[in-house]
């Protein structure tokens, strides 16, 4: 006989519901969303330009959204609020990393990367695209990774990133029209 207080499994809740259990410190339901969002996180720092640390990064973002579990509010949608916290988690690192290494540093070893993987085109195709996002501002490239690779609209980013939709769109417009600057070899009119 099933009890009427009997729960879904967790992995079968939503996002937000799995966050109400997460704030009264359910740890099944936060491994559910850790297994749900993990390789997303890691994939969003990767394209960040986060190569060796988008792991780290990943853990620090659900050690954050641990923390702050009782803030997060079901009027956005989760992942809002998860790539909220992983925009922090990323400026911090880029900040704390500064003082260590040029921003830039990242946009060679991915086109290094590129150049060792060999002479297909694909791979080259690859390696320019990934060396053209790390020449973009960090404002610009976090655009375009949460709008292609992420598949974020732009009002889910301006909430993320905390300024106006019209900021996005003027950020997307100008990263796509340096990104083709540099992958075609034109100059700025």
């Amino acid at each position: 006989m099933t009890h009427p207080t009997t729960v879904t499994e967790p992995a079968a809740l939503s996002d937000q519901a799995l966050m109400g259990l997460v704030a009264a410190r359910d740890r099944d339901a936060f491994a559910v969303l850790v297994r749900r969002h993990q390789a997303g996180l890691v994939n969003f720092f990767r394209r960040m330009g986060d190569h060796s640390s988008a792991d780290d990064l990943a853990q620090e973002t659900f050690v954050r959204l641990f923390r702050y579990r009782k803030r997060y509010r079901p009027r956005a949608q989760f992942t809002t609020f998860l790539y909220l916290l992983a925009r922090r988690a990323w400026i911090d690192h880029r900040r704390a990393a500064e003082r260590r290494r040029k921003a830039s540093e990242g946009a060679a070893a991915e086109a290094e990367l590129g150049q060792a993987a060999g002479t297909d085109a694909l791979d080259d195709a690859k390696a320019r695209v990934a060396a053209a996002l790390g020449g973009l501002t960090g404002d610009m490239r976090a655009v375009v990774v949460m709008s292609v690779y992420q598949g974020f609209k732009y009002r889910e980013i301006a909430r993320i990133l905390g300024v106006p939709e019209g900021t996005v769109k003027s950020r997307m417009f100008h990263a796509l029209r340096k990104l083709k600057e540099t992958l075609t070899g034109e100059d700025a009119a």
